[in-house]
Formats: structure tokens, C-alpha cells, sequence
């Protein structure tokens, strides 16, 4: 989605896309791979109970082998990021997956959410938009606003997909939200932050493309606003109405539903 973004934002010929997107899909199969692997190995105990259906749970692989294989793709996708001319943000990913899976920073919500997360989705929109960049073009300082506040957003809001998973969390020793505060209190703080600030985040996301009376007074921005509106408070209304695991995996999917639905937005302001 990003990827694609980025080519209608630019304008680009549709012709030259096959290779350009064949690169944008290899780099994000290494990309969620190198991260996925090192989350599985952190997480066997916890995923026992909320995801045992994992290789390393039902033993289709083993602890050795799966290392094995983390540090080969990890290695490969350095060297991917190289060839892009990303190798930096690669470098930088490495470090943010290493710290969250083998380090403990996935084991505590601000951690995991505001600190890993965020870090891990303004690392995936400046790589994929540089792939669909033209040759002599570069990513602007709005652009790259545009992807701090879109990342910051993603990052604080994903403590909501804690309250499902809280039986493994706990067998796993994690210190999420809803374990620190307590349930009721996780919910009411998470509703007042999906009322007021994470509208407020993706409002200044959309100032960065327009400005604020286009966002009020052209139709096409003014719909984005109160769609991204209506989703963010049915989810705060959610969270205090329905509180089972399953209703809370739902209730999760209405925000990633939006984050995915967002990420065009750029080519509409």
C-alpha cells in the first residue's frame, strides 16, 4: 500500500512498475520475515495460548533451526537494503527487531507500541516510498512529517490489541497496558485516547498535505476527516461496551482496517 502510494504520488508511468513492485514485495516479505521469526522465538510460551498453530509451537521447526534461519535473512536483508541505497533504515530496522524479540522490549507496552512500532512503521514508509520514487526525485520534508505523525499514530494506538491476548501475556511475563493499569482502567484510557488524541494526530498527518480550511471545505478531504472520525470513536465505544477476547480482536481489526485504508491518503489531500 505504501508502495503504491508513493508511485500514484509521483505520477508515475504504469509501465515501468513490474520491477519496481517486485522489489517493493521482496523487501517487504524480508522486512515482516526477519521480525516474525525473531517474535516467534521470544514468544513460545505465550504463544502456546494465544497463537498455537506457530511452527515452533506444533514443532515443525526447531529453537536451533529457526535461529539459524533468523540470522541468515537477517543478514540477507542487509545486504538487500545496500543494493537499494536503504541500507541504513535496514541497519536501523535490525536493531528495532533485535531490541523488541531478543532484547525485552516487546515485553512492556510503551516499549513494544510507542517506542518499536512507531520506529518500525516510519522505517517501512521511507523505504517502500524510496522504491517508488522516480530516479531524480527525492522524499520532501513534508513527506517525511507526513510519515512521523502517520507512524506515531500507528505506534500509539496498537496497546488496543493487548486486551486480547491477555491470558498469554501474562504466562509470558509481559508488562502490557492492560496488566500495568488493570483492565477497566486500560479501557477507559485507551477510549479517551481514541476520542480526542488520535484524531487529533491524524488531523495534523493531514495538515502536512493541505491546509486546514481545504480539510474543512473540499468534499474529498472532509470525508477523509470524518470517516477516520466515526472509526476512531466506534472503536473508543467498543472498548468500554464490548470486552470478551474475541470482541476485542474485532475491535482491533476496525483500527488496522482504517491504518490500511489510510495510508493513500497522501494521493487525495
Amino acid at each position: 500500500m505504501i508502495f503504491f502510494t508513493g508511485w500514484i504520488y509521483h505520477g508515475r508511468s504504469w509501465a515501468e512498475l513490474p520491477l519496481p513492485f517486485l522489489t517493493s514485495l521482496s523487501y517487504a516479505v524480508l522486512y515482516i520475515y526477519t521480525f516474525c521469526m525473531g517474535n516467534q522465538l521470544d514468544g513460545v510460551e505465550e504463544d502456546r495460548l494465544n497463537k498455537p498453530y506457530r511452527p515452533l509451537v506444533t514443532g515443525l521447526v526447531t529453537v536451533r533451526e529457526t535461529y539459524r534461519r533468523f540470522w541468515i535473512y537477517n543478514i540477507l536483508y542487509a545486504l538487500y537494503g545496500l543494493l537499494l541505497g536503504t541500507f541504513w533504515y535496514a541497519i536501523a530496522w535490525i536493531i528495532v527487531s533485535c531490541y523488541l524479540n531478543l532484547g525485552g522490549g516487546s515485553n512492556h507496552w510503551a516499549t513494544k507500541n510507542l517506542v518499536g512500532m512507531t520506529l518500525g512503521t516510519f522505517i517501512l514508509f521511507n523505504v517502500q516510498w524510496s522504491i517508488a520514487l522516480p530516479a531524480d526525485a527525492h522524499i520532501g520534508t513534508n513527506l517525511e512529517v507526513y510519515f512521523a505523525l502517520m507512524s506515531a499514530w500507528a505506534g500509539f494506538a496498537l496497546p488496543i490489541q493487548d486486551l486480547r491476548d491477555m491470558a498469554g501475556d501474562l504466562k509470558g511475563g509481559r508488562r502490557t497496558l492492560p496488566i500495568v493499569v488493570g483492565d477497566t482502567r486500560a479501557r477507559w484510557y485507551l477510549c479517551i485516547h481514541y476520542l480526542i488524541f488520535l484524531p487529533a494526530t491524524f488531523l495534523c498527518a493531514m495538515l502536512t498535505q493541505d491546509s486546514l480550511h481545504d480539510i474543512f471545505s473540499v468534499a474529498v478531504d472532509l470525508i477523509i476527516f470524518l470517516i477516520q472520525l466515526v472509526v476512531h470513536w466506534t472503536v473508543a465505544v467498543r472498548l468500554l461496551l464490548f470486552r470478551s477476547p474475541s470482541a476485542d480482536h474485532k475491535t482491533y481489526h476496525c483500527y488496522v482496517l482504517l491504518f490500511v485504508a489510510s495510508i493513500p491518503m497522501a494521493c487525495l489531500l
